[in-house]
């Protein structure tokens, strides 16, 4: 049986491995690791199907608050960096509105498939793998945040997604956690909540189960083409032979993309975590509209999650930006003030200008899936469909063009 080598152990690649197992190949997952900066495994643990990207035409007028403020949502220092300042002129236009619609087409097709598809995941590995279908709740405080929601909410619902508009009272006589200052909510139905570092753990055992191989600490540097098909290089000097290749490396998969024949231009896009106690904790996982924050009940506590910052391969916590994420969360969640706080993370994002992943084939026996942004998780069973189908020959749908490798 023709060995499959994918590259990259985060949710993507292992969803992507399952699915390539289930459909009788022999899969090989490198994962270079470690686990505590997969940002799959510190994903706000939401599910959102039909979540748009992050280019729209609200960004351009914030766009020098965004680059001197620490404090905003999207926090783009400046640096110098070409590469940077190509990925912000494709962003720009990336914002223009016939674009914005395109892409959220686009993505709501593929979240559709992938929301399907968890369904199935949950009953296979369900209960281990924490997967609920509880919806997800998109709440704001002001004027400008519900006509931001509305509009988005408009398109949500026009391209198929559940969705139930709630004052702030009903949400309140529902969760009383929230303030007095929440104004109304939208609950999107088909919203689901994980604990994503679980969801990836209980995917490493399933694969290997169904037979297929997981080897950790494995840094690839090159790639290329042999007569068997694809050889990858590790850092040690050891080289793995397979006959075809699926490269699922997130931000790190650039430099291993060209090897390929494939161009991705990416940035990699800083998020943060903190996990907190907080006794009456909201029932719902809720994306607060304003400060872009997403909150998640993960058991006995509760995951604050958010903000996207393009400063570069690093991971130096910012406590600037860990204050911005906590006060957003607080002008909702009232009781957060005094919390007790835990694990603080960060990881990077592989954020595309134009808020869509590449999914697709490269050279002869080769395929990429990254650049998925805040949406890894969300978007890893349709994604690893996609790069299924191709590769068995089946026929992929019209929509996905526009997720092929340029």
């Amino acid at each position: 049986m023709e060995r499959v080598l994918i590259i990259g152990g985060g949710i993507v690649g292992l969803t992507t491995a399952h699915t390539l197992r289930r459909r009788g190949l022999d899969v090989l997952v490198l994962d270079a690791g470690p686990d505590r900066i997969c940002p799959s495994r510190g994903n706000a643990g939401q599910i959102a199907p039909g979540h748009p990207p992050i280019p729209s035409p609200a960004v351009p007028p914030k766009a020098l608050h965004m680059m001197l403020d620490r404090r905003s949502p999207l926090y783009i220092p400046p640096r110098p960096s070409l590469p940077l300042l190509r990925w912000l002129l494709a962003f720009r236009r990336a914002c223009e509105r016939s674009r914005y619609e395109r892409n959220m087409e686009v993505l709501a097709h593929l979240s559709r498939i992938s929301r399907d598809l968890f369904d199935e995941l949950a009953e296979e590995l369900s209960p281990a793998a924490t997967l609920e279908a509880t919806g997800l709740a998109d709440i704001w405080r002001t004027e400008a945040g519900e006509m931001e929601a509305e509009a988005e909410t408009e398109w949500m619902s026009r391209l198929g997604f559940a969705t139930e508009y709630l004052d702030g009272s009903e949400l309140r006589r529902r969760d009383p956690a929230w303030g007095p200052e929440v104004r109304g909510a939208v609950i999107h139905g088909d919203g689901m909540r994980i604990d994503p570092a679980i969801l990836c753990d209980v995917m490493r055992a399933r694969i290997t189960s169904l037979g297929g191989l997981i080897r950790t600490g494995c840094m690839v540097e090159t790639i290329r083409r042999c007569s068997g098909g694809w050889e990858a290089v590790m850092s040690g000097g050891e080289i793995v032979i397979a006959g075809r290749l699926v490269l699922t490396a997130g931000v790190w998969s650039e430099s291993l993309a060209r090897m390929m024949g494939i161009s991705v231009a990416m940035q990699p896009a800083k998020g943060y975590h903190r996990m907190i106690r907080l006794a009456g904790a909201p029932t719902i996982a809720a994306v607060l509209r304003e400060p872009k924050v997403g909150v998640t009940p993960m058991g006995s506590l509760l995951r604050v999650a958010g903000t996207l910052e393009l400063s570069g391969f690093n991971h130096r916590l910012d406590p600037n930006r860990v204050k911005q994420l906590m006060a957003g969360a607080q002008a909702f969640l009232p009781g957060i003030r005094g919390a007790e706080s835990g694990d603080l993370w960060c990881g990077l994002r592989p954020c595309t200008a134009s808020g869509l992943p590449v999914i697709g084939r490269g050279l002869e026996g080769a395929w990429i899936a990254t650049g998925h942004g805040m949406m890894g998780v969300t978007l890893a069973p349709g994604t690893a469909k996609l790069i299924a189908d191709d590769m068995l020959g089946e026929p992929v749908p019209d929509w996905a063009e526009m997720l092929q490798p340029r």
